[in-house]
């Protein structure tokens, strides 16, 4: 062997050598029976190493993304020490998405260990039904243990209150002047956003906060709705957040798709002439427990919401209504009706008439 073989061959063991020295030193814990001098500094070292703490990793989370938060939440002490160990042991592409229990004191030969290992806990899985409220979003979601009693409230208006975040989304930096309506009454506090919570099954990690959960489901709204309707809300006449808020009456008033395309073209048509929408749907919003038929004193109700007493749109979406719904504003059936309600089967009865309104309601709503 050449002198310049043998010279890095010696080099290269050096550098194992340095390199297992310095990782054994980031790895090194007190041996068990070692003397610390003060007693309360015992008890204190004796109560953090029985803390437990949670980790979770990331889908598609790469090795250096891993080791930089490990590091933010000082479960190490160099990024560069854990990845090199992480390659030694052949061991850099064996991390799972979940959640992990990591203590407190655990050194980076056990933090590996516990990172290659069987998640602690997996994702929960959560359904949000087409035609929510931002209210009952939040009792799904408390249900499943996932946030805390007002801590939805909260992070939605701090989100609403970080002009970078809403610039960050099209669809939200055109309507954010929408979402500080005034709104007064107790049931309407979680109005922030509702129209833009995208219906949809999702799956988050038990260790995940409110804030997190509502910027999953606007992402989702921008990957399946405005990214791909971008040209038709565009060249629409009206803006996305009439859009959203017309299809938030529509989710409620139709569940055929014919019958909202319909329903979209009378509404249309009552708004360019002035005429009340006159939906049950912003009623039964009001009330809060959805009523099947509705008394005259209800359509009487005080209220911004209310489509019977005041003209045009309610002041903002009163649900998070799916993609079919939203399409149906996109593209009305044109049609020559002007009243419409809900039969005994939950068939939709068209009128063109006033009088054949009136009729319909004797035949259908006894």
């Amino acid at each position: 062997m050449s002198k310049k073989g043998i010279f890095l061959g010696y080099l290269f063991f050096v550098l194992v050598v340095l390199i297992a020295f310095f990782i054994f030193s980031l790895d090194k814990t007190p041996e068990e029976g070692q003397k610390i001098e003060l007693e309360d500094s015992f008890q204190e070292e004796k109560v953090i190493s029985e803390e437990i703490s949670k980790f979770i990793i990331k889908p598609g989370e790469s090795l250096s993304e891993i080791s930089e938060r490990l590091k933010e939440q000082n479960f190490i002490n160099s990024e560069f020490g854990f990845k090199i160990y992480a390659f030694l042991t052949r061991s850099w592409h064996k991390f799972w998405p979940g959640e992990y229990e990591i203590g407190a004191e655990s050194g980076l030969k056990n933090i590996l260990r516990i990172l290659t290992g069987q998640p602690q806990a997996s994702e929960k899985t959560v359904t949000i039904v087409e035609g929510l409220t931002n209210q009952q979003i939040e009792k799904i979601l408390l249900d499943q243990e996932l946030i805390l009693e007002g801590e939805f409230a909260l992070a939605l208006e701090k989100i609403i209150q970080q002009e970078p975040l809403l610039n960050k989304y099209g669809f939200l930096s055109e309507a954010k002047e929408n979402f500080y309506f005034p709104y007064s009454s107790a049931e309407f506090k979680l109005v922030g956003l509702q129209g833009y919570l995208f219906p949809d099954t999702y799956r988050f990690y038990q260790e995940t906060n409110a804030e997190e959960i509502i910027r999953k489901m606007l992402d989702n709204f921008n990957q399946k709705v405005y990214l791909p309707l971008k040209n038709e809300l565009d060249n629409s006449s009206i803006s996305l957040f009439e859009i959203i808020t017309m299809a938030s009456l529509i989710e409620k008033e139709a569940s055929l798709d014919q019958d909202r395309r319909l329903i979209a073209d009378v509404f249309k048509k009552r708004i360019k002439v002035g005429w009340a929408l006159e939906s049950c749907a912003t009623i039964n919003y009001i009330l809060g427990d959805p009523q099947a038929r509705l008394t005259y004193e209800d359509t009487r109700i005080p209220s911004p919401y209310n489509t019977y007493l005041n003209a045009g749109l309610p002041p903002t979406p009163i649900n998070n209504p799916s993609f079919s719904s939203i399409m149906a504003v996109l593209n009305p059936l044109e049609n020559d009706y002007c009243c419409f309600l809900a039969g005994p089967e939950g068939e939709t009865i068209f009128s063109r008439t006033i009088e054949e309104h009136n009729q319909n309601k004797i035949k259908y709503l006894k």
